[in-house]
């Protein structure tokens, strides 16, 4: 089995994409998404680099969540394109499922070659560098609905997912999560990753995790647990999902390539996790991005920007993100 590699800290310029080979890819709704991906949105123009002028394609899956023109004027201020459509017409409160779908339609009709898609609650705090391969992806932070293999209580639901796809579980190669350190089955961030778009991963994510709708495929059934998320508490039913969509998009990429870069620590940071956490990063290295999980409301300002201190975030992304969320407006 061929494992994962890690990103190198210097790659080499044949190794980078380019700016004219991305188009970033968001899921925005009339709720807390809306000032989250403003915020995001905002930080790649200010601190995106050689990125900062890349397009930015933000969709409204369910058309009855779509942004008010309010709303949509200002995305459109930072050149962000803004579409809305019937891309999501399950019913169902896992809301993540947003993205889901909203990637396999941008795998059929962005002219892009890669797709960077992100959740909207992250901030770019320095120039991102992607890599030329078929897939990069951040480890998922806690081993939640992840398996360690044969003998793991969640293994058997892994193993259906696997056969959706033609696979065996054991394709799927060690990894060791991003906060607990658990050895898992490999599974993956759903809210950052780079995919190369004729590759078909964020299409067969979708096969296989409507296949696991279709059968009521819920990882964290009966547990009980009310997640979280940064537009709050996402209910008892969402919530059995939870993990779900990385499961499907794991699985989907090892059905498809061996091609699969681990980016370091300096992208996709769980600061809502680093309280009372340390968070190595490489040596002489700031980090990238953020994936905050905070909602916007004023309660939690100062913790996020705790965080970004402790993180070493420069004054001036500190100065600016102080500013950003001073300026926020809740619709």
């Amino acid at each position: 089995m061929t494992k994962q590699r890690l990103q190198p800290a210097e790659p080499s310029r044949g190794e980078t994409l380019d700016a004219d080979e991305v188009v970033f890819l968001i899921c925005v709704e009339a709720n807390p998404l809306e000032v989250q991906a403003h915020l995001l949105c905002a930080s790649l123009r200010r601190f995106g680099g050689r990125y900062k002028d890349a397009p930015i394609v933000a969709v409204s899956p369910r058309p009855a969540l779509a942004l008010s023109p309010t709303s949509q004027a200002a995305l459109e201020a930072l050149g962000v394109t803004y579409v809305s459509m019937p891309l999501n017409e399950t019913g169902s409160p896992y809301g993540t499922i947003n993205r889901i779908v909203t990637g396999a339609w941008a795998e059929a009709n962005l002219p892009q070659p890669y797709l960077v898609v992100l959740d909207t609650d992250m901030i770019f705090t320095a120039e991102p560098c992607f890599l030329r391969a078929d897939v990069g992806v951040r480890p998922v932070d806690m081993k939640g609905s992840a398996t360690g293999g044969e003998g793991d209580p969640l293994d058997d639901y892994w193993t259906r997912l696997c056969g959706f796809a033609g696979i065996a579980p054991s394709t799927l190669p060690p990894l060791e999560t991003a906060i607990d350190r658990i050895a898992i089955r490999a599974s993956y961030n759903g809210g950052f990753m780079v995919v190369r778009r004729d590759l078909g991963v964020l299409r067969r994510t979708r096969d296989i995790f409507f296949a696991s709708l279709e059968e009521n495929m819920r990882p964290l059934a009966g547990s009980g647990v009310n997640v979280f998320a940064s537009t709050g508490l996402v209910g008892v039913e969402a919530s059995e999902w939870w993990g779900s969509s990385q499961a499907a998009l794991s699985i989907a990429i090892w059905s498809l390539t061996l091609d699969v870069r681990l980016y370091d620590n300096r992208y996709n940071i769980p600061a809502h996790l680093l309280r009372d956490r340390s968070w190595p990063l490489p040596a002489g290295y700031e980090p990238v991005l953020l994936h905050h999980h905070y909602p916007l409301e004023r309660e939690y300002h100062d913790p996020l920007l705790g965080t970004m201190r402790k993180l070493a975030c420069s004054q001036a992304v500190l100065e600016w993100t102080q500013a950003q969320l001073a300026g926020l407006t809740l619709r």
